[in-house]
């Protein structure tokens, strides 16, 4: 039975362009960066509020709000599932807007339901216990994650869907800066 990491990888990997310069912002312990390294050949930078980093790839830690690097530094951002742990995730995803030249991937929950909702909530907030991991703040459906990244203004791409076990559905979006 393939790990969540492979899982994740398996997903992604074919939304990463081989040679590019990609940021994942959340990297946590680095192991699907490191895992899309070897699969993609794409150059990887991790980014974290702290340094849990397992991977080779190189590591930087911030503060959570100021991300350290120059406009268009990368070609692409990477957010696997880490806006649903941002109390407001806006100002991180026009920070990962501002650095990623062709675009952000983002790989969220799509969680939809009465009750799924604050079950998928509460299961995910336990990861806070066991790691440290930020609460998980708000769920959402492909759709208000599509509508959510509108507002910003950005232009949102719903690429793929998976899911991970029976309970765990998925989504990969692509977010780019909207047009001048």
């Amino acid at each position: 039975m393939p790990s969540r990491e492979e899982i994740i990888v398996e997903h992604v990997k074919a939304f990463l362009p081989a040679k590019q310069h990609v940021v994942e912002i959340g990297a946590g312990n680095g192991l699907v960066a490191q895992m899309l390294h070897d699969a993609t050949g794409a150059e990887f930078t991790l980014l974290d509020v702290v340094d849990y980093n397992r991977s080779k790839l190189p590591m930087r830690v911030y503060d959570g709000k100021n991300v350290p690097f120059e406009d268009d530094a990368f070609d692409l951002a990477l957010l696997i599932f880490v806006l649903h742990h941002n109390p407001d995730p806006r100002p991180l995803m026009r920070e990962a807007l501002r650095i990623a030249r062709r675009g952000v991937l983002v790989v969220e929950n799509d969680t939809r339901g009465f009750f799924k909702k604050p079950f998928t909530r509460l299961v995910d907030s336990l990861e806070f216990v066991r790691r440290g991991v930020p609460p998980n703040y708000f769920v959402k459906s492909t759709d208000e994650w599509l509508e959510f990244f509108r507002v910003l203004p950005a232009r949102a791409t719903e690429l793929h869907r998976f899911e991970i076990g029976w309970y765990w559905k998925n989504v990969i979006l692509k977010i780019e800066k909207p047009k001048s």
